[in-house]
């Protein structure tokens, strides 16, 4: 985005609009106007017209300010955008923007196309890593927004993210890119928290569903009063005589807000381990509350901090007061004027480029104008005898040509009903098809067991001696069993390429998980990627073992398994494992990426005899099937993955048998006597537990793509004659 030399940034809040007009002199900028608009009601007020209140707003601004030829740059907020963040593997500059656009695809959760997105790359001289930040708001949501601006004659020329805003305030302010220690910026909106850390130039971001709404809700649900007299109580806590039973009646919100900032701030570290994080800073209107800071700083053993006033930037007069006061709230607006004169670290913009075009038309309108009037007025001296002419003649064709006309239709649809007539090859042609590449699959089983036996595992852990197992320390076992593989198939008919996106779920207990897999799994399919006798090859570059989507499983002190996931409820950029309290499931598994203008379809096998049944909780001493040399027992499928099954597996369970002998035949009724013998007369016993109470083991998809590898005997799919685009399933 071209730099200006002044703009505004504006930022449209729950209680009011901010906004901030700077003015750049080289590196330098200074504050020239500032607006703070209150809204008539706050936007979480229940049963109310957001858009009037806003458009009120809006009215009141541009009575106020001159926003005529202005350069401005509007926000979205982060629970209303996606910010993912992940490393490239070493690449070259000109492959950079290719290989960002397939991580785009598979970490934003909406088909590409129905998304404005923007990406920025993190490059520091002491490290070869490239990091990216995806940042992306689906259109509807995004044109909604514009759609409202537009009526009031409101176009900005950039749109991005609050907490993007606050960092790039943050970064020119605090001079971030000289500090050699991390930060954390933390600022409580009304709806949703932005977790922004902020280290040497590069950022990451969470936002998660907390904010000071659920303040107010429960000063609200407490002493039964209406939301608007429980957010003033709740502004008020401090001079109030009521402040002990007001913070009394938020406790459990902090405790909330405690264990989500305790997530995102463990599994930054998980990603980050050599960042230590000592200091906090607090933004937003919700730090006022008193006793919030100290109660962070004391659980999170961090020194926290609240925004009150700006280093680089300041307002004097009779408005510095008024400035002063509400500095604390002016951060994204800060960010975003940043951006718009041409000074913030991170430059994104979602604005679709259709509108950006039709601003760039509509500032050259006025060039135009006189031309156009000249042009007009010359073309009309010369067409007006043609025009005449035109309309002396009769608005309606003759009639036999009308009939020639429909003659002609009629023709051609019968032309078109012989041509499909006579096409019957194609069906046969696709069941002929169906066939095709069925070698793949046991080559992808033959590889998937090579890479998980690539670990080496111990001997031990191979055999079926229970006691030696339970000897060797989970964190310390190299073994790696897969519990789920599948592949989605895809055929780009532009590249006439054919490849399938493979997911091999696998379980381990290895105390460095993701490093352990890209050092032996992920690194043995890089090593392999091509080989003469196998009928395709692996997409190097492909290969991930997504930290992101990383579960743990818990064994609880009653042998209980429960599985949480490191994936967030918000529009963050992936949070800390959660440990939930629900039963490990293996036959889950992350989607492959959308057919790329083609055909696609899918495969799927489940392993068995994992740490856990899938779809039950585990029961402690409950029998286990003994480890295998990586795969464990197999069962295949084609299309989608095969259900859970419900009865460890060897054979029936008890309830099954007995609920199938006593079935009566021909009246459906039920012998439970005889259901509840057998369950004495043949219990099954409790299968043991490989992994010891409080011990954790993980489950990481491991993913990559490999391209199929067209016989030279065999003719290519779109090359037969009436095949049609289908979906097809891999295999035999």
């Amino acid at each position: 985005m071209a730099s200006q030399k002044a703009a505004w940034g504006m930022e449209i809040g729950a209680h009011a609009i901010k906004a901030l007009r700077l003015e750049r002199d080289g590196d330098k900028v200074a504050v020239t106007d500032f607006a703070i608009i209150p809204l008539k009601r706050v936007l979480a007020t229940p049963d109310i017209d957001e858009n009037e209140i806003i458009r009120l707003a809006l009215g009141q601004f541009i009575s106020q300010k001159a926003l005529e030829g202005e350069h401005l740059v509007m926000s979205v907020p982060g629970h209303a955008a996606f910010a993912r963040f992940a490393k490239l593997p070493p690449v070259e500059p000109k492959k950079v923007a290719d290989i960002v656009k397939f991580e785009a695809v598979q970490q934003i959760p909406f088909p590409i196309d129905e998304v404005e997105w923007d990406y920025q790359t993190f490059v520091s001289a002491d490290s070869p890593e490239v990091e990216v930040g995806i940042f992306a708001i689906t259109r509807e949501r995004v044109q909604q927004r514009l759609n409202l601006y537009s009526e009031l004659g409101i176009s900005p020329e950039a749109l991005t993210l609050s907490p993007v805003a606050v960092f790039n305030a943050m970064s020119f302010d605090h001079n971030l890119a000289k500090r050699k220690e991390p930060v954390i910026y933390l600022d409580i909106g009304t709806y949703a928290t932005d977790v922004v850390i902020a280290d040497r130039g590069r950022c990451w971001i969470r936002t998660f569903p907390l904010g000071g709404t659920h303040f107010t809700e429960a000063i609200a649900r407490t002493f039964k009063l209406g939301y608007s007299k429980a957010d003033k109580l709740k502004q008020e806590a401090a001079a109030s005589k009521y402040a002990k039973q007001i913070m009394q009646a938020m406790r459990p919100v902090f405790s909330d807000l405690l264990q989500d900032l305790q997530r995102s701030i463990g599994y930054y570290q998980t990603l980050h381990r050599e960042a230590e994080l000592k200091t906090m800073v607090g933004i937003g209107s919700t730090f006022k509350i008193p006793g919030l800071r100290k109660f962070l700083g004391q659980q999170l053993q961090l020194n926290v901090i609240r925004l009150d006033e700006y280093k680089q930037i300041s307002v004097g007069g009779r408005d510095a007061a008024s400035f002063a006061q509400n500095a604390v709230g002016m951060a994204t607006a800060y960010g975003l004027a940043l951006q718009g004169v041409g000074l913030a670290q991170i430059d994104v913009n979602l604005v679709p480029v259709e509108a950006l075009r039709a601003q760039l038309w509509h500032e050259k309108t006025k060039w135009f104008a006189a031309a156009a009037a000249i042009a007009v007025a010359g073309a009309g001296m010369m067409l007006y005898r043609p025009i005449a002419d035109k309309g002396a003649m009769s608005p309606t064709p003759p009639p036999v040509v009308a009939r020639v006309l429909s003659t002609g239709d009629r023709l051609k649809r019968e032309y078109d009903e012989l041509q499909m007539t006579a096409d019957v090859g194609f069906a046969a042609e696709n069941f002929r098809r169906l066939v095709d590449y069925r070698d793949i699959w046991p080559y992808l089983v033959h590889d998937a067991a090579d890479a998980l036996a690539s670990t080496k595992p111990q001997a031990d852990l191979l055999g079926g001696d229970l006691d030696k197992i339970r000897a060797i320390k989970p964190q310390e076992r190299r073994l790696v069993r897969l519990r789920h593989l599948d592949g989605n198939y895809t055929f780009d008919a532009a590249a006439k390429t054919r490849t399938i996106h493979v997911t091999m779920r696998v379980e381990l207990s290895h105390d460095r998980p993701i490093e352990f897999l890209n050092d032996t799994v992920a690194q043995w399919l890089r090593d392999n990627a091509e080989r003469p006798d196998v009928p395709y090859r692996i997409i190097s570059a492909s290969v991930r073992c997504n930290p992101d989507l990383l579960e743990i499983v818990r064994v609880t002190d009653k042998g209980e398994q429960l599985i949480g996931g490191g994936k967030p409820s918000g529009g963050g950029a992936g949070g800390p494992p959660k440990i939930r309290d629900r039963p490990t499931d293996p036959s889950q598994s992350p989607p492959g990426p959308p057919a790329a203008g083609g055909s696609a379809g899918g495969f799927g096998m489940s392993g068995g005899g994992g740490a856990g049944m899938p779809g039950r909780r585990e029961r402690p001493g409950q029998r286990q099937a003994p480890p295998g040399a990586g795969l464990g027992g197999v069962g295949t499928g084609f299309g989608s993955p095969p259900p859970a099954p419900s009865n460890p597996p060897g054979g029936m369970g008890a309830g099954d048998l007995g609920r199938r002998t006593g079935q009566t035949p021909g009246d459906g009724r039920s012998n439970d006597r005889q259901s509840a013998d057998l369950d004495k007369l043949a219990p099954l016993p409790d299968r043991p537990s490989l992994y010891p109470a409080d011990s954790t083991y993980f489950l990481v998809p491991v993913t990559f793509e490999i391209e199929l590898i067209t016989r030279p005997d065999a003719p290519a799919p779109e090359q037969t004659a009436g095949i049609r685009s289908r979906r097809q399933g891999v295999g035999s």
